[in-house]
């Protein structure tokens, strides 16, 4: 009888480890092994010898203001304080207006929730429409300029701001439930004593929602602050970088496909990594100096 038991306890772990060690090879293989060679590419030329050319040219078009990386550079931050602005100023302000339940909340609640559910590709498709001659927003603009319209997609001087636009918009809506649903969890007592005490509607949100839900607000905007060289945008279906569109990750991702320069991109991450780890840790540190034991 031991001996059954023992048989299907051992089958029982067999089972259970093989079905681990896919995991386990898939984090070994994709994610150590890719890593570790990542640290190592940006030392080593395409013939696999050792050398700092790599991290030179990087350095140079860093320092020396080179278009090269400086347009990629300023777009990466526009994008970030774009997805700053979205996910924690914009999505917190909609957020609490559907956890108050405003006037028509829940036609905004479909609406901004419309990027979540459609597809990335049917969003640009549809938003770059708008934006085309005689869309909809040429239309609006030469009916209150009087003016012909600029092809905003296709002009060097518009084409950064339309992209930036599409990611508000498509940035508000996991955020926006996020807060709404921890602003659900506050008691309705609180409420009921701010109507008491005159509390307005914006100040409740400062005094009330924002400091009650502070915990699930720093840990989002910890992750956030960290992807700071991070920031992106669909750029390959929007503009194929022209226009003075290109970010850091659209860089990357032409000198890698496009080129094959894999150490040359691979040391352009390096430096990425380098400039992020202080950002993190200076984060961490305000964060633990804020008070995150919220409870009620």
């Amino acid at each position: 009888m031991n001996g059954v038991r023992a048989r299907r306890t051992a089958r029982k772990y067999v089972f259970i480890y093989a079905m681990l060690s896919i995991a386990i090879a898939n984090f070994l293989i994709f994610y150590v092994y890719v890593n570790f060679r990542s640290f190592l590419m940006p030392f080593q030329n395409a013939d696999g010898m050792w050398t700092l050319e790599n991290m030179r040219n990087v350095w140079g078009q860093i320092t020396s203001g080179s278009s090269g990386l400086m347009i990629p550079l300023r777009n990466t931050l526009t994008y970030y304080v774009t997805g700053i602005a979205s996910q924690f100023i914009i999505s917190l302000f909609f957020g609490y207006c559907l956890y108050r339940k405003i006037l028509g909340f829940r036609f905004f609640n479909i609406i901004f929730l419309i990027p979540m559910i459609v597809s990335s590709v049917v969003l640009v498709s549809v938003f770059k429409s708008l934006l085309a001659t005689g869309g909809a927003v040429s239309v609006v603009w030469e009916f209150f300029s009087g003016k012909t319209a600029p092809a905003f997609m296709f002009d060097e001087r518009y084409a950064t701001a339309s992209i930036v636009a599409y990611v508000l918009f498509t940035g508000l809506g996991l955020n926006m439930i996020i807060f709404s649903g921890a602003m659900s969890r506050i008691p309705p007592d609180i409420w009921e004593q701010s109507k008491l005490d005159g509390l307005g509607f914006i100040r409740g949100m400062f005094s009330i929602a924002l400091p009650l839900i502070w915990p699930t607000y720093s840990i989002l905007l910890l992750l956030g602050t960290v992807g700071i060289l991070g920031a992106d945008a669909p750029i390959l279906l929007f503009s194929g970088g022209m226009y003075e569109t290109s970010t850091l990750g659209y860089w990357m991702y032409q000198n890698v496909v496009l080129y094959e320069l894999y150490n040359y991109a691979s040391a352009l991450g390096l430096f990425m990594t380098i400039v992020s780890l202080p950002v993190f840790f200076i984060v961490i540190y305000i964060r633990k100096k804020l008070p995150d034991d919220i409870q009620y």
